[in-house]
Order: structure tokens, then sequence, then C-alpha cells
């Protein structure tokens, strides 16, 4: 059963002081779950943070999914199972990948964009730690921040 947005919230723990990346995440994942409020499922499923860290401004911001919503936060907190080490550019070049049947059916590495950013995996430019340990955490991950349809 989906929910709607007022039932999962985007919160960031820092408020203004919020970073850049956090800030980027939370519009992401807010525009997300209002237009497509079946990724609530898809985020309750996540049971350990994810941690997103952008190698050109050097800031720091983690995920944490719980039943009500995801809170984010300044910095790399707890034990994520997924860190993501990108650059700005590549967290929005991800944030257009179509992934479907929450990101277990990644159509969107199909693209000319998805064999980019897999170039960029391969070549350890975009750092997916957890990616082959953590599989389902990392593609739901990116079902949670694609705005593509």
């Amino acid at each position: 059963m989906a929910n709607d947005t007022q039932t999962y919230g985007v919160t960031c723990h820092d408020g203004d002081e919020a970073n850049g990346v956090a800030t980027i995440l939370s519009m992401l994942l807010s525009q997300n779950f209002a237009k497509k409020p079946e990724l609530v499922d898809v985020a309750r499923r996540m049971s350990r943070p994810v941690a997103v860290i952008s190698t050109d401004t050097g800031t720091e911001a983690t995920l944490e999914f719980g039943t009500d919503g995801v809170v984010l936060r300044n910095g790399v907190h707890g034990k994520p199972s997924v860190a993501v080490h990108a650059t700005v550019d590549q967290i929005l070049d991800v944030s257009q990948l179509t992934m479907k049947a929450g990101g277990l059916l990644p159509v969107g590495f199909l693209t000319g964009r998805g064999m980019k950013v897999l170039g960029q995996i391969l070549a350890h430019r975009l750092v997916v730690k957890g990616l082959l340990t953590h599989t389902v955490s990392s593609l739901r991950t990116i079902a949670l921040l694609s705005v593509a349809d």
C-alpha cells in the first residue's frame, strides 16, 4: 500500500545549516515522494543509513530512513550500508536514471547517460561503496533519488 508524502516526511536535521548535498538530496526526495508515492514503501525497506559524499565540494550527508520519514544529516553518521562518493554533477546524472520496480529493474543504465555513469563507476571516478555487498540497497537508493520516469 503506497502512502502519501504527508505520512512520510523529508527532514533536514540541521535545518537552515543543512549543507548543499543534504539540501539537494532533500529536494530530490521530496519531489519524488510527491510524484511517485510508491517510493514510500521502498524507503521504508531501507534498514541502514546511506551516505553521500560530494568529492568536488567536500561535503557529506547521511540519509536515515525510518517508518515515518527520512532524516538528512550533515556528515556521515551511523554505519551506512551504501556510501556514494561522487561529484554534484554525477549525483544529478544518477538522479536522471530511470528505475523500475523500486530499483530492482535499473533500466536507466541502458541509456547513454546510464552507460556514462557505469563507465565512471568502472573507472572509479564515481564510487559506490556497498554496490556489490548491498546491491539491493544501492539500487533502491538510486530509485529513491531518480526523478526520471
